[in-house]
């Protein structure tokens, strides 16, 4: 495109006319391809110009349908993004069976092919729904192990999508395995890989091994860009504090951010932070600053929107409800009539960060003798 190629260059694109439809990176080469033989006709140097245009020629309809294909999987991306930021429960089923003729397609390049694989992963994770993943991940394997979708970001991409699927199916040893694996190479989402392996060790009850990942990512962590893995990471990092007996330092660490960062955590990971952040708090006792929390930030409202999410918990109406006990500002009979609807809620939905057992536990260690009064 600058006019400016060097020799080796030069002889590195005349293999282009050697790629499949089929290669991964088929789309670029085919884009470069016609800016290449652009440079080779108009300096007459017809051999070489034959063999790029008859490249281009024989694949042109396979060429147009990638980019088809392409266009169409930006579009799916749009709808599967908005349904995760609006929680919906609907819309993104209706794209899985396309995607999944993508990702079988032999005959489509690996690029487009691996982008529907990304796509059903974050489906899948968002709708906590893996059994239908198991012959998928069983046929990923063969295309890495073939050669036609490897590379060390891909396979570091797999490790981290494999550590999900097995701590889905409660297999901790391989899930850990794997989400080790997934942050030995440093790449452009090495933080998103350590928030997966941060909130696996965190279900897996290994606070220590937590803190020390994320202490490892904090320099990163600080100046990434993207909010929605640097919320996580703090998120995750104050549960670690808490499970390690440090709750006092992990309200403090959450009022900090929370200051600094309060559109940031609005706009993105609002309910893991707080649910963090409020347990921390109910802990350490600090009940008024449980509910001024609550109230100032509108979180009651909030949370009767995210209801309708696969990922919701009622965490936060719940220990809201056990500070306002706390604070005297609800009866025992009242806090028992709000924790048995919201159990029931509960039931129904699931999170990684706290479940319904967590927050049983809790309630034991904030109401210690008033747990047995309670009844539940």
């Amino acid at each position: 495109m600058t006019d400016s190629l060097s020799i080796k260059d030069d002889k590195e694109l005349l293999k282009f006319s050697k790629t499949n439809s089929s290669d991964f990176n088929f789309l670029k080469i085919y884009e470069i391809g016609r800016y290449y033989r652009h440079y080779l006709q108009i300096r007459l140097r017809y051999k070489d110009y034959q063999l790029i245009h008859q490249f281009l020629q024989k694949y042109r309809t396979d060429y147009e349908f990638s980019r088809l294909v392409n266009d169409k999987l930006h579009e799916t991306t749009n709808e599967i993004i908005t349904d995760y930021s609006q929680k919906s429960s609907v819309t993104s089923h209706d794209s899985l069976p396309w995607l999944a003729t993508l990702f079988y397609n032999e005959n489509l390049d690996g690029y487009n092919r691996l982008l529907a694989w990304v796509r059903i992963i974050f489906i899948a994770h968002n709708k906590r729904q893996y059994d239908s993943l198991a012959e998928m991940f069983l046929h990923f394997v063969t295309l890495i192990g073939s050669g036609k979708l490897y590379s060390r970001r891909i396979i570091t991409n797999f490790y981290s999508q494999y550590l999900l699927y097995y701590a889905a199916k409660q297999d901790f040893v391989k899930a850990a395995n794997y989400g080790y694996l997934s942050i030995k190479e440093k790449n452009n989402d090495y933080l998103y890989y350590i928030n997966n392996l941060a909130a696996f060790l965190l279900r897996a009850q290994r606070p220590g091994e937590v803190l020390e990942v994320l202490k490892e990512s904090n320099a990163i962590a600080k100046e990434s860009l993207n909010f929605h893995n640097r919320i996580g990471h703090v998120a995750y990092h104050i549960f670690g504090l808490i499970d390690s007996g440090k709750s006092k330092q992990a309200e403090n660490q959450a009022f900090v951010f929370l200051t600094a960062y309060k559109k940031e955590i609005l706009e993105n990971r609002w309910h893991l932070f707080f649910t963090a952040y409020i347990k921390a708090m109910l802990l350490n006792g600090n009940y008024a600053g449980v509910l001024k929390v609550n109230n100032h930030f509108r979180l009651k409202d909030r949370d009767l929107k995210y209801r309708e999410s696969a990922n919701y918990s009622a965490s936060i109406p719940w220990m809201c409800q056990i500070a306002m006990y706390k604070n005297g500002d609800a009866t025992l009979a009242a806090l028992y009539a709000v924790l048995s609807e919201l159990k029931t809620i509960n039931i129904k939905y699931s999170n990684t960060n706290i479940t319904q057992d967590d927050l049983l536990v809790l309630t034991k260690v904030v109401l210690k003798d008033d747990f047995v009064k309670l009844g539940l």
